[in-house]
């Protein structure tokens, strides 16, 4: 038997998460369900609970937990019971995992573990954006010139840098667009653009030789460098933010107009306010303004803010945060609202 289902066959006496306030389940919630390619630990519980962010509930996961979800599989079958009056899911006792196979299929496909939320959609924010301090920007390495004095390069071609210091894979960047808090207007961290990965096979001497590996978009003369970050996805169960945690959507990666389920969106939350991996904010559409005349006279008033969806961060800074939009009614913008999710 595989050692994560082990450990998850051993999780499954454990008490449920102190924030745990009784879970309940869909009319239409299965009996047993057997897992299938392209779900995730939240599209199942989607399937059982209108809350999917409650999941490690559902799975009786302890507080330790949390950082460290346990794995189940394409063909696991799962079953649902009751403990205490407490709805729980866990692998089906005896079941014995459902592996289909056909000419396209590889028996090693069916070993890929089920992600808490889809990483395929966060992967590439993983190492990118990056947000920067001005000044620290400034004195990082600098690339000072490309093959034949061409101002951009391509894949394949040679550079000229300063300021490296070890070998390896570095990445490209320059500066984007300032952060901006939707209230202070306080400049919360600059956004940097990437532009791609660059190799160095030694760093000696005054200028470091680097060799394009692959661009983004173009790598310029006068970008600046950093040190690709050794950091892979860390599958943290959700878990939701304090009731003292809110505040507002900063920004729509990548400038579009509204973000919709699986965009990413910057907080104007961090790691000062607290906010870490994993922490779960529902999102709240800003109510519009509604010009009314009454007893009082004529005036505008603002409608009730509403209950949009809901985001999962997966990267913090010390200032913002990057989220995924995990579902969502409609458009969310810049300047929509965030707080815990258990709020209504």
């Amino acid at each position: 038997m595989r050692k994560s289902i082990i450990s998850l066959a051993l999780a499954i006496g454990l008490a449920a998460p102190a924030f745990s306030a009784g879970l309940k389940l869909k009319p239409d919630a299965p009996g047993t369900y057997t897992v299938v390619r392209g779900d995730t630990l939240w599209s199942i519980s989607g399937r059982y609970l209108s809350s999917p962010w409650k999941w490690p509930q559902l799975w009786r996961m302890n507080q330790s937990d949390i950082k460290n979800p346990h794995w189940i599989y394409p063909g696991d079958v799962l079953a649902l019971d009751y403990v205490d009056g407490q709805p729980r899911l866990s692998l089906a006792r005896g079941a014995q995992r459902e592996v289909k196979l056909s000419p396209q299929a590889r028996i090693e496909t069916q070993d890929l573990a089920v992600a808490s939320i889809p990483a395929s959609a966060i992967e590439p924010f993983l190492k990118r954006p990056l947000v920067v301090d001005m000044a620290q920007f400034m004195q990082a390495p600098k690339l000072i010139a490309g093959p034949e004095e061409r101002i951009s390069v391509t894949t394949g071609d040679r550079v000229y840098a300063t300021g490296i210091t070890e070998a390896g894979t570095w990445q490209a960047y320059r500066l984007g667009k300032p952060l901006l808090d939707p209230d202070s207007k306080q400049v919360l961290g600059i956004e940097a653009t990437y532009s791609g990965d660059l190799v160095a096979d030694k760093a000696q001497g005054e200028v470091q030789t680097l060799k394009v590996r692959n661009t983004s978009e173009e790598i310029m003369v006068g970008d600046r460098l950093m040190r690709a970050p050794r950091q892979n996805f860390n599958n943290y169960a959700p878990h939701p933010a304090s009731a003292q945690m809110s505040g507002k959507v900063v920004s729509i990666y990548n400038g579009v107009d509204g973000a919709a389920q699986y965009s990413t969106i910057v907080l104007n939350l961090g790691s000062a306010q607290g906010v870490e991996n994993g922490h779960v904010f529902g999102l709240f559409k800003k109510g519009r303004p509604l010009e009314i005349k009454d007893e009082q006279g004529k005036r505008t008033v603002a409608l009730p803010a509403e209950r949009a969806g809901n985001a999962f961060v997966y990267r913090v800074f010390d200032k913002v945060s990057y989220a995924l939009v995990l579902d969502s009614t409609g458009p969310i913008y810049v300047g929509d609202g965030v707080a815990s999710p258990e709020q209504e």
